[in-house]
């Protein structure tokens, strides 16, 4: 008895877990080098919270500052802006801010200036004669969120400040506050604490030689400052000798990252690690040698009937696998053969039965006349003969022959015409309204000769034409006018049908596309909807109908289908395949 496929996962499945107990030693070693690593990140998270507690520390020794500022009475009162107050007030007012403010810089080491912004943008500071610069300085970016109002008291992006010793590194914290000695202002006014980033990165000092490399961050991700350039870890990573820790639970939302060597973290089970090593790779290397071919013959007759079922997919129903395992994967494809098979047979029969309900449908919907169509035309031929107009008789009688010689046409020809063709079939429809209705409207045609070969929809034109006059024409009390014209636009053939009827709405119900054909009770029962169907059916859905109407203004109907030389008629669409 041949071995089921069962039998052969169960024989793969104990051969891996016979090479996996060989390989027992390297998953002992994971082990221990995963208890190791995890003491080690929590060793260094617990030097990154208290870079985060010296961190905290300052910030809250900023806050107290600004807190104080805020609430002095005396700088806000000096701050506001008398009116009439004359030029030696001002500046003693700003003298009087200057010294106050010194004196905070004076007790905190990390602060190297420290501005008020009034909000008609005059510049407070412990500095004199920095006017000019602060006016450049709070135009750089960094100032912009705050300037545009988008962003509360917060930290800003590192920046720099020409101080009188060159420029600094340095990150401003700004709160924009109201001025209780003033509450008529709606504008805000700016408090800008400028913190040195040397010293921030003195509170790092002890912990860099614990880390390869930390950078801070702020709440917007930009980096505040960086023990190493990006270049060291940056090529740490490539090489895969670095882990990353981060430490988030720090307020303003500042966060740090900080890189550990690999080497450094493991260098005690450093020898052990190579031992193990070989024994991993040495394990790799034979179940490289081993699954591939155990998989790859598993594998054959799944991969077989994929490919098999791509092609039937795309429309090869002819398509059969050969499968000789023995197993079920023969059974599926035994199976898989019997349902193309099926598939097929059922395909074919499903196409003849749809091309013959099409050819029917159409054939019934060309062939459909009218009996009032009939009925009234003969009684204006009787009306005629009587009143002994012969010339007018031998007219209609004539233009009703061939109506209704085109509805009796088979073949190729039951389908489509020539524009022109369309063109003559109106003018004989129009002549029998004409006489019917005279005096009431008449007809303007605008159809380039080179257009009159295009191969367009047999009882296309005239529907429109019937609907002009019945819904729109015929409301008028002075006569009406039908328009005709087509043109063609990027290769395709636009053939518009308006009228300066009363006009229906966007949608009118009985000529709503979407919906059942219309019936005007004149002569064939095809309205908008067949005339869409059949655009549809013979050309695809890009092409169609665009219908505008407004109340008063008349209705303009346009129908859209590939520009089409005669002998070029698509002989697969009119077979209905």
């Amino acid at each position: 008895m041949k071995a089921t496929i069962r039998t052969k996962i169960i024989g793969s499945t104990v051969l891996v877990v016979s090479l996996s107990l060989i390989l027992s030693s390297y998953f002992t070693f994971s082990y221990m080098a995963r208890i190791v690593r995890e003491q080690a990140l929590k060793d260094n998270m617990t030097k990154l919270a208290q870079n985060s507690s010296s961190l905290t520390r300052m910030q809250d020794r900023l806050f107290k500052t600004a807190e104080t500022i805020i609430a002095d009475s005396d700088i806000n009162a000096n701050l506001i802006r008398e009116p009439g107050a004359s030029m030696e007030e001002e500046y003693f007012n700003k003298v009087a801010v200057m010294k106050q403010l010194q004196r905070f810089v004076a007790l905190d080491s990390s602060l190297l200036n420290i501005m008020i912004v009034r909000p008609d943008k005059e510049v407070f500071s412990n500095y004199s004669g920095y006017d000019s610069y602060y006016e450049y300085y709070l135009r750089e970016a960094w100032f912009a969120p705050f300037r545009d109002g988008r962003s509360g008291p917060r930290f800003s992006e590192v920046h720099k400040f020409s101080y009188m010793n060159g420029p600094q590194d340095v990150i401003s914290y700004v709160i924009p506050y109201r001025n209780w000695e003033a509450p008529s202002h709606e504008k805000p006014y700016y408090l800008v604490m400028d913190v040195k980033l040397d010293e921030v990165g003195k509170l790092f000092k002890e912990s860099r030689k614990d880390f390869e490399r930390i950078v801070l961050t702020g709440s917007d991700g930009s980096t505040i400052y960086d023990t190493e350039t990006a270049a060291v870890s940056e090529a740490m990573q490539r090489s895969g000798d670095a882990i990353t820790i981060r430490y988030e639970a720090m307020s303003e939302g500042w966060s740090q990252e900080a890189f550990i060597s690999k080497s450094k973290l493991y260098e005690s089970i450093r020898p052990v690690l190579f031992f193990y090593l070989l024994i991993v790779i040495a394990g790799l290397l034979f179940i490289l040698l081993i699954i591939p071919t155990l998989i790859l013959n598993f594998t054959k007759p799944i991969t077989a009937l994929a490919r098999a079922m791509r092609r039937v997919s795309a429309g090869e129903l002819h398509t059969s696998v050969t499968i000789r395992s023995g197993d079920e994967m023969q059974v599926l494809g035994d199976g898989f053969n019997q349902m193309v098979h099926e598939l097929d047979t059922w395909m074919k029969s499903a196409l003849r039965e749809q091309e013959m309900k099409r050819n029917m449908q159409i054939n019934l919907l060309l062939s459909e006349i009218n009996p009032h169509f009939i009925y009234n035309t003969l009684n204006t031929i009787i009306y005629l003969s009587h009143a002994e107009r012969s010339k007018d008789t031998i007219t209609i009688t004539r233009a009703l022959i061939d109506i209704l010689q085109d509805t009796i046409k088979t073949g190729e020809q039951a389908f489509f015409s020539t524009l022109e063709e369309e063109r003559k079939l109106v003018e004989k429809y129009v002549c029998i309204q004409q006489y019917r209705y005279p005096g009431r409207f008449h007809m303007e045609w605008d159809i380039p000769e080179p257009l009159g070969a295009c191969s367009v929809l047999r009882l296309m034109i005239q529907p429109l034409v019937e609907n002009a006059l019945f819904h729109g024409i015929f409301d008028l009390e002075e006569e009406g006018v039908i328009k005709v014209f087509a043109l063609v636009s990027e290769g395709t053939l636009l053939v518009t049908v308006s009228d300066n009827g009363t006009g229906l709405g966007e949608r009118p119900p009985s000529l709503d596309l979407k919906r059942s054909p219309v019936h005007t009770g004149q002569t064939k029962g095809i309205g908008l909807a067949n005339i869409r169907e059949r655009i549809g059916f013979h050309f695809g859905e890009a092409y169609g109908i665009d219908f505008v109407s407004q109340p008063g203004e008349g209705t303009s109907v346009t129908i859209r289908i590939p520009c089409i030389l005669g002998e070029d008629i698509p002989h697969k669409r009119i077979a209905g395949l």
